[in-house]
């Protein structure tokens, strides 16, 4: 545990870089911290923080940079900034006039985020698996061709086309459109089972579960927002590379945002892959019509994590309101 007075050096020299990019001076520390100590006695601190891992010096008479644990110590003892009240009032209005189709709403939430913060974001939505089936309709495509439409409790739209080995007639599809849906109103996807019933309608009743039990089984929607500005959050070209190959891998993408319920801050060895990146991703949790997504910010690691934190927390509360309205 770090001293007081080290702390608040090391605080200003992390907000400092945050602000500049550039190897921070004592001189710089000492007005960005407000100490009334000497010169000599940053320096000392300086020289104790370095010792102990928290900054390195790129060579003599340069000024100091932050070190990951550095970054660490940082995230843990800041408090998040107020948003100001432009940034509020955007983020109100948008998800007061936004659609609600929820890929169009959850695409368009990750271009919002990234605009705020001007760092990549990325908005997983809710997997189906884990909602309640809001409603499922069957719609006659052809003598034998039935579309399975279900839609979640979050307003997720799935569907899928049933083929049947015989010719429904409109009053049977009818039949097993009833019955599909007294099986599965208001219970998890999972749940849903053919009953007892003639065997025409159950037969179709069945495949069209079946359609369902598939709906509800795909993954969730991810979308990101704000590539474009990869360019002026990373400064290293290669860097920017092995970003927007991780952006273009979904896989890959879901483990950097996925984390225990609440806000996540991790950065560099903390991250899935990130040892030798210079990587920090502040990610929350947001509950949706029962169910549950992530929205995040990925960034380098002098992201300005107090505006970000809370600019990431307010979409992402806003975002499942919007779903769960």
């Amino acid at each position: 545990m770090l001293e007081e007075r080290r702390a608040d050096v090391l605080r200003a020299l992390v907000e400092e870089f945050i602000l500049t990019g550039e190897p921070v001076s004592s001189r710089s520390i000492l007005e960005g911290a407000g100490l009334q100590v000497s010169a000599a006695t940053v320096r000392n601190d300086l020289a104790a923080l370095e010792r102990d891992g928290y900054v390195v010096q790129p060579h003599t008479s340069a000024g100091r940079l932050p070190t990951e644990e550095a970054y660490r110590f940082y995230i843990d003892h800041i408090n998040p900034a107020r948003l100001n009240a432009a940034t509020q009032t955007r983020i109100a209005d948008f998800f007061s006039s936004v659609e609600r189709e929820i890929s169009r709403l959850l695409k368009k939430t990750s271009q919002l985020l990234a605009e705020i913060t001007h760092y990549p974001a990325v908005v997983v939505g809710p997997p189906p698996r884990q909602e309640t089936i809001r409603a499922v309709d069957l719609v006659q495509l052809g003598p034998k061709a039935v579309l399975v439409v279900t839609v979640t409790g979050s307003g997720h739209v799935v569907q899928e086309v049933c083929e049947l080995q015989f010719e429904l007639t409109e009053d049977e599809l009818t039949d097993a459109e009833g019955i599909l849906k007294s099986m599965i109103k208001g219970r998890p996807g999972d749940s849903a089972e053919p009953g007892r019933v003639p065997d025409r309608v159950r037969t179709a009743a069945a495949a069209a579960a079946e359609a369902v039990a598939r709906a509800v089984d795909s993954e969730a929607d991810v979308f990101v927002g704000g590539a474009p500005q990869m360019a002026s959050a990373w400064k290293d070209l290669q860097v920017v590379q092995q970003v927007l190959e991780v952006l273009e891998r979904e896989t890959e993408l879901l483990r950097l945002v996925s984390a225990p319920p609440g806000t996540t801050i991790r950065i560099g060895r903390e991250l899935p892959g990130g040892e030798d990146v210079d990587l920090a991703v502040v990610s929350t949790t947001y509950e949706a019509a029962g169910a549950g997504g992530t929205i995040g910010v990925i960034g380098p690691m002098r992201m300005d994590y107090r505006k970000t934190i809370t600019a990431v927390e307010r979409v992402g509360k806003e975002l499942g309101e919007r779903i769960s309205s």
